[in-house]
């Protein structure tokens, strides 16, 4: 096991839809760069989700 393989924690955190998303990765890739394309598109569509159904 090599130390480089784990990541600081990303915090993503939305006021609007009342959340906060803590991401761990541990993925020998764990940078931001590889995952982010994927994790933050995801994260935006449950805030915008989220704050939809506040609406309602």
């Amino acid at each position: 096991m090599h130390w480089d393989q784990f990541s600081v924690p990303k915090i993503y955190i939305e006021p609007t839809a009342e959340m906060v998303i803590v991401r761990f990765s541990s993925h020998p890739q764990a940078k931001n760069g590889s995952i982010a394309p994927t994790s933050l598109p995801a994260s935006q569509a449950l805030a915008e989700n989220l704050i939809a159904k506040d609406k309602n």
